[in-house]
């Protein structure tokens, strides 16, 4: 085989890594001549929720995560049909902020590293529709279908994973998802697995840039691993699992059968049709096949299914038994405390207790803790006020265990600050309020929502504390913020000053002499003299010295000689508050 045609086929396996990919196969693996390969039709999914800005080794996760994809996007193949879909890059607590934006067309490497540059993470995590979604516009009920999810978080969006892949893979031609949980907690990749599980797919776990690398490796190494074939006179399979398993519970279960291509292995209630299901597994993940029990007790069936024919060609007996839990919370809390909970129950890895809307699924939740953590641990009380359950639920599969009620209280706070402060200063402001760990005093225009602002200080720093001034003059609100939720608690008006300042520099000046420049003005901080040319914008300059220096402060002037200004610039929102004009000989 040619260097040539090993060098396309080591790329298309690495396309097959992070792409929704339609067609027959792995379908960048087939097919490959010398005289070029097959086009595909792919999309990429990119994870863009508000936790992507959370830091790994100092950086934010989105930008390893662009560094990688920079990395794959550069080496797909021109001829490939190819999009980009990201959610919540857009909008702060909208589930529905899920977005093509590549329409798959002809792979463009620059416009998508463009697009996949431009992410700014924002909100919420509808993973489970974002593969919904992707899935109903690739057809999945008619041709081949893969995902590759990278998500650093679970569903915030009450949709139910789980039952969302079982569905997908049950309903399609070979729908698989294959995971990458990224900077995920062990007990958050029991409950993001199920994504893979349910279709056949890879789990992995990435915790920072070099393991998230070694994740896609080794997916590369799967992707090489061709199907298993087809067998159509499967013959009959034995199954040998246990004779009673506790609910929710991990077993495993031994198996002899074809392991016929997506052959799987169903935990079903006794006497039901034979192709329906509480859980299962593919025999392709390897014998034993690994289990959790349902969570309702009751007598059940193991049954092999070959399907290719749809037949249950092996079948036992397990009977599900109960576990108990309980749970204990005070009956009232103010919105967005901790509130402590005593628990009883069987304490899985993925067994949580949550705070939850008596209507949402046992699956969906406002806040959680898992229960590795002890009993009695702390839940936040939700940010908003009104009736709730304090719930223990069944990690895997989301079996409400036990739940009691809890009202959750609204509470009050007050801001008091000056009516006017100048542009770029600090100025106190008194309050009382909840003082929660994350609530701070913000200053924002009168437009922006509560979970915007221009400058801000937490609460823990005290009452009176200080906040900056916005760098544009203007009518503004100083504003009391629930950290939890980003509830306006309180507000008061406040007008920011316009400030003014002078400079005094020579006419000219020798290239790269040393001159003496006079001025007025605030002297805040961050505030610099500066030298620039007339079309850099106030940012930037040739060079600088800070005000702190004083009066006067002397400045190199640049080694090219032509027409500058010298400028006095606000440190804080970078404004030119005054400016001369100087020639550099």
């Amino acid at each position: 085989m040619s260097k040539h045609i090993i060098n396309m086929m080591l790329v298309v396996i690495l396309v097959n890594l992070v792409l929704i990919v339609m067609g027959s196969g792995p379908l960048f693996a087939t097919n490959l001549t010398a005289e070029g390969t097959n086009a595909a039709r792919m999309v990429l999914v990119l994870d863009a929720s508000g936790s992507m800005w959370g830091h790994i080794e100092g950086k934010a996760k989105i930008v390893i995560a662009k560094e990688v994809l920079t990395e794959i996007v550069n080496q797909i193949p021109s001829g490939y049909a190819t999009g980009l879909t990201v959610y919540g890059h857009r909008r702060k607590g909208d589930c529905k902020d899920i977005e093509m934006v590549i329409p798959v067309g002809p792979h463009d490497a620059a416009a998508m590293l463009a697009k996949v540059q431009g992410i700014s993470p924002k909100g919420k995590t509808p993973l489970s529709a974002s593969v919904r979604q992707a899935a109903e516009a690739l057809r999945y009920t008619e041709e081949r279908a893969t995902v590759v999810l990278v998500s650093d978080g679970l569903e915030t969006c009450d949709m139910d994973p789980c039952a969302l892949a079982a569905e997908l893979a049950m309903s399609g031609v070979d729908f698989t998802v294959h995971v990458i949980g990224f900077d995920i907690s062990k007990e958050d990749q029991g409950r993001l697995r199920c994504l893979a599980d349910k279709t056949g797919g890879l789990f992995l776990t990435a915790s920072n840039a070099d393991s998230l690398r070694d994740a896609l490796s080794e997916t590369v190494a799967e992707v090489k691993v061709p199907p298993p074939p087809v067998v159509a006179d499967p013959g009959t399979a034995v199954l040998k699992g246990p004779a009673s398993v506790p609910a929710g519970a991990d077993f495993s279960v031994q198996w002899e059968g074809p392991d016929s291509r997506d052959d799987y292995i169903a935990i079903a209630e006794k006497g039901a049709k034979d192709l329906s299901y509480k859980d299962y597994t593919y025999t392709k993940k390897g014998n034993p096949a690994d289990f959790t029990a349902p969570g309702d007790v009751g007598d059940y069936e193991l049954r092999y299914v070959h399907h290719h024919s749809r037949k249950v060609i092996g079948r036992t007996g397990i009977k599900v038994t109960p576990v108990q839990a309980t749970v204990q919370a005070p009956d009232a809390a103010d919105v967005a405390v901790e509130i402590e909970v005593i628990w009883q129950g069987p304490d899985y890895q993925s067994d949580y207790i949550a705070i939850a809307h008596p209507d949402q699924n046992p699956g969906s939740q406002v806040n959680y803790t898992y229960t590795k953590k002890g009993s009695p641990l702390k839940v936040r009380a939700p940010s908003d006020p009104g009736n709730y359950e304090v719930r223990y639920i069944l990690g895997r599969g989301s079996k409400l265990l036990a739940k009691t009620n809890l009202e959750i209280k609204a509470v009050s706070a007050s801001v008091q600050a000056l009516t006017t402060a100048d542009m770029a200063s600090l100025f106190e402001v008194s309050w009382q309020g909840p003082d929660n760990k994350s609530d701070y005093i913000a200053i924002a225009r009168p437009d922006q929502n509560p979970g915007s602002q221009v400058n801000y200080t937490y609460t823990k720093k005290g009452s009176p504390l200080k906040v900056r001034a916005p760098s544009d003059p203007g009518n503004y609100e100083v504003r009391y913020i629930l950290g939890r939720g980003r509830k306006l608690l309180a507000k008061t008006n406040i007008e920011i000053k316009a400030v003014s300042a002078s400079v005094q520099a020579p006419d000219s000046a020798n290239a790269n002499s040393e001159f003496e420049v006079q001025w007025q003005g605030p002297n805040y901080k961050s505030d610099y003299i500066s030298i620039a040319r007339p079309e850099q914008n106030p940012g930037s300059h040739i060079t600088y010295t800070y005000t702190s220096r004083g009066n006067p402060v002397k400045i190199k002037a640049p080694k090219d000689p032509g027409i500058y200004e010298v400028r006095y610039i606000l440190g804080r929102g970078r404004k030119i508050l005054n400016k001369v004009t100087i020639r550099i000989k």
